[in-house]
């Protein structure tokens, strides 16, 4: 099921980087490595990783931020 989502996080030169829904439009670039996440969530953001609001963006990043 496809679900609507506002932003997309994928991998670019080994960091995470949030697009717009258009995933043409940078919404952020990240300090945060891909190789420091967990496997199956490398697994995720290789395939793009979608989120349906900030406050789950957000919540998701600060997890991971160092």
């Amino acid at each position: 099921v496809h679900t609507a989502y506002e932003y997309m996080i994928v991998e670019e030169e080994g960091y995470l980087l949030v697009y717009m829904k258009d995933l043409k439009t940078v919404y952020m670039y990240t300090d945060i490595q891909l190789l420091e996440l967990p496997d199956k969530l490398q697994e995720e953001i290789r395939m793009g990783k979608p989120f349906g609001d900030l406050e789950e963006l957000y919540a998701f990043l600060e997890n991971y931020s160092s």
